[in-house]
């Protein structure tokens, strides 16, 4: 006879676990969940619970800030030529004030929270290669939101940031630098006075959003809700690419204690361009982040990384970087995603840059949009495509990185070749004549020899130069010519779902019936 007793207590162990996991997964019903607890997420909870709605917050652990100060301030990352170019003067408009609203908002309740602020100041600075561009920016903005940027020459900024390595600056004006773990701190005790209700999230997070109830599960509980609310890196990556697309870009942060470097302007210097870096100077510390073209994996790697940049702007060769690291930070192509996806499911995604002031603005809009029907949200709409991910998006933003890349140092090559004087030309003049008075009567006699000599040295510098050039050049090129391509592939992706919708006929309309032959 066989004993079945072990085998049957097994199975009574594995139905009482089921019966205790189901018993400890709770059912939670409430109208809006918002899935994030960053600066949006905690903005839109705060306004939608005191409208009357019931509201449930879920909070994911180990979120790690940026060492790098916040700035509430107007304004995108996104050229403005560029933002008018996509949406029209008058829309483009509206944004920039939109911005400056939820920037003030953002400054109001840091002041009334007791957050402290300053110092005052966001400076958006240009290399050569850039000065006009940002001239232009300043001209568009002085006609679209007057009054909001302050154009500074290069004189000044060399006062200012104690460099000579940019040539034009635009200050955007108000502006506040604030921690950005303060601020977060400040709106989780806002959420809990509003009433709302808060959720962990420790393990994975299933959603289901297609239904007019949608669900959201994890280990130990089960949301229902109306509407579902996403926003910020944490939750876009927790729901993963069939909720919503999550676009990254790898960046390298750290700071360097300078002591005998004195820099008077303590705001946010900004660098325009792809390649651009943020720092703030401190007490005798610089703390900066800059982007990079592909990932750095090791603290050595993003302290090389950095040193190469801040050594372009002070003296850092002997300093060491404190708490060096690399990270892949969010990048929505300059503006933020901020729009409505499946009915009831909205996105909110803003830059590592600018997170504070687009938090208060995707508050601003999605909450006006459930409670008020106000449609301002549709703004936005046309930048909520993200860009491109994957293999198709590393390669565009490789190739544009070194095409910006290369494009600056050409640049500065040129300007370097036309500032040096010919030696060919001006070494014979520095060859003094020989005294005829001191020789007598004898006849000077003339020297060929000085005039060819300082030619031939040149030759192989310009030479290498030339090839140097060149090859710089073809390399642009290539990377231009890369870039356009993945765009261009991009761009046939985004547009294939509507191709096919127009192709297939309409589901509701009547097919009338065709008569068999002979009838």
């Amino acid at each position: 006879m066989i004993d079945t007793a072990p085998s049957r207590a097994a199975a009574q162990d594995a139905t009482d676990r089921e019966r205790s996991d189901a018993a400890l997964k709770r059912t939670y019903d409430c109208d809006i969940c918002v899935v994030g607890d960053d600066v949006a997420g905690l903005a839109i909870a705060i306004d939608l619970a005191r409208r009357g709605r019931e509201v449930i917050l879920l909070t994911f652990a180990g979120t790690r800030p940026l060492p790098l100060d916040g700035i509430l301030g107007p304004g995108f990352a996104m050229p403005t030529p560029t933002l008018v170019d996509r949406v029209g003067r008058h829309d483009a408009q509206e944004l920039l004030i939109l911005s400056a609203q939820a920037s003030e908002r953002a400054l109001a309740f840091a002041h009334k929270a007791g957050v402290a602020v300053g110092p005052r100041g966001r400076l958006s600075v240009a290399r050569p290669h850039a000065a006009e561009a940002l001239i232009c920016e300043h001209e568009l903005r002085q006609e679209l939101a007057p009054d909001t940027t302050v154009l500074v020459g290069a004189q000044d900024l060399a006062a200012l940031l104690g460099t000579s390595t940019f040539t034009a600056g635009l200050g955007v004006v108000p502006a506040e630098r604030v921690s950005p773990a303060t601020l977060k701190v400040a709106l989780e005790a806002e959420v809990l006075a509003a009433g709302v209700r808060t959720l962990p999230v420790d393990g994975s997070l299933a959603a289901d959003l297609k239904g007019l109830r949608k669900y959201l599960t994890a280990a130990r509980w089960r949301i229902r809700a109306f509407q579902v609310v996403i926003t910020g890196p944490e939750a876009f990556a927790r729901l993963g690419p069939k909720v919503a697309v999550l676009p990254r870009a790898p960046w390298v942060y750290g700071g360097f204690r300078l002591p005998g470097v004195e820099v008077p302007y303590a705001g946010m210097v900004e660098e325009a361009g792809l390649t651009g870096l943020r720092y703030h100077f401190d007490a005798g510390r610089l703390t900066l982040a800059a982007a990079t073209a592909t990932r750095v994996m090791t603290r050595v790697g993003a302290a090389r990384v950095l040193r190469r940049h801040a050594a372009e702007l002070y003296p850092v060769e002997s300093s060491l970087a404190d708490g060096a690291a690399g990270r892949l930070l969010p990048e929505p192509a300059g503006m933020p995603l901020v729009h409505e996806g499946e009915r009831g499911v909205w996105y909110a995604l803003a830059a590592a840059g600018d997170a504070l002031s687009h938090g208060f603005l995707a508050g601003r809009l999605i909450c006006g949009a459930i409670a008020e029907k106000d449609d301002r949200i549709a703004l936005l709409q046309p930048f909520a495509a993200p860009p491109l991910t994957g293999w198709a998006g590393r390669v565009a933003r490789f190739a544009g990185y070194w095409h910006v890349r290369l494009a600056a140092r050409l640049h500065m090559d040129k300007i370097a070749v036309s500032a040096a004087p010919d030696a060919a030309v001006s070494a014979p003049d520095l060859i003094p004549e020989p005294d005829v008075a001191a020789e007598g009567a004898r006849p000077s006699m003339p020297s060929p020899a000085p005039a060819a000599v300082p030619a031939s040295p040149a030759r192989p510098r310009r030479s290498v130069a030339a090839a140097t050039s060149a090859s710089r050049h073809a390399a642009r090129a290539a990377l231009h010519a890369a870039s356009g391509w993945a765009s261009g592939l991009a761009a046939r992706a985004a547009a294939e779902p509507a191709r096919r919708r127009r192709a297939r006929p309409e589901q509701d309309e009547e097919v009338p019936p065709q008569n068999p032959r002979g009838a």
